[in-house]
């Protein structure tokens, strides 16, 4: 069985089971399968009212972000959920191996668009990650009925301002990292303490993005010298290994990391399945990519 660890992204792999040494051992939900393709089985599909907002191409500013108005759906740009309890999949499919993830969206959800349209099942399908939470699944959404009905629009995200500490940046929906700040330089400090954390399950290509089995550790807030007690706070390192960095890394010591998002080998990232073959996967680009570490007296 391969092994690979977790990277941080809340919902990538939120169908693994996680074990942790430097934690208690924590069984994620399961996912509930169903043949419902996005709004919740218990409730009937509604005529949803389309919302028009501005659908932009978001790019690494801090300030909020317009466009021309319009309403379709496009890879790069925000979407909006248009009804409520929309569903989450972890395939663009209606079937058996495409899992369903919990929560379901709520209606004017914000989301950036990672893939998509792929047609199947009868629906078109975008890949999508949510904006404005941490807690929201990652995964492929129906944009629309059967019967033409939206569920999504094209939407609008003010972004934040850059993260200047630690506690910013890991409180940052990864999405909001990927569609504010890419491949902007961001410099926190933080402490760089060591677990021996693993999963079973999938695992990203190139494989720093995740971690190889043991290391090289997770960061935590300088005053911390424990991983947060809730898995889904953890922050792994991910570090570039052409990045400036030492050999040998200062464990249990403060440092300054400097990092982005969508660096530029994610461009090649694949992911792989458990007994699967690697697919491309746009989940690199929500990683946040160490290029430099310092230890800081």
């Amino acid at each position: 069985m391969r092994r690979r660890t977790h990277p941080p992204v809340i919902a990538l792999l939120s169908y693994v089971v996680l074990t942790a040494g430097c934690s208690s051992s924590v069984a994620p939900t399961p996912p509930v399968n169903s043949v419902a393709p996005s709004r919740d089985a218990a409730s009937p599909e509604t005529t949803p009212t389309p919302v028009l907002v501005a659908s932009p191409t978001v790019s690494g500013t801090v300030t909020p972000v317009h466009s021309q108005v319009a309403t379709a759906v496009t890879v790069g740009q925000v979407a909006l959920t248009v009804v409520d309890t929309l569903r989450v999949r972890s395939k663009p499919r209606v079937s058996d191996d495409s899992h369903m993830f919990e929560p379901l969206l709520p209606a004017g959800t914000p989301l950036y668009v990672l893939d998509g349209p792929v047609p199947a099942s009868g629906y078109e399908w975008y890949e999508v990650a949510p904006l404005g939470s941490r807690i929201l699944p990652q995964g492929w959404v129906a944009a629309a009925a059967r019967s033409g009905e939206p569920w999504l629009t094209g939407g609008d995200f003010s972004c934040p301002a850059v993260p200047t500490d630690f506690r910013s940046l890991a409180a940052l929906p990864p999405a909001v990292g990927l569609a504010c700040f890419p491949r902007i330089p961001i410099t926190v400090r933080a402490r760089l303490i060591g677990c021996n954390c693993d999963v079973d399950g999938g695992w990203l290509t190139p494989a720093w993005f995740s971690l190889g089995t043991g290391g090289p550790g997770m960061l935590v807030e300088p005053e911390r010298s424990q991983p947060p007690t809730d898995v889904g706070e953890w922050f792994w390192l991910s570090l570039d290994p052409a990045g400036r960095h030492a050999d040998v890394l200062p464990m249990g010591d403060v440092v300054e990391v400097t990092g982005m998002f969508d660096h530029p080998a994610a461009a090649s990232c694949t992911f792989t399945e458990m007994d699967g073959e690697p697919i491309p996967s746009p989940r690199c680009r929500l990683v946040f990519a160490v290029t430099k570490l310092d230890a800081r007296s």
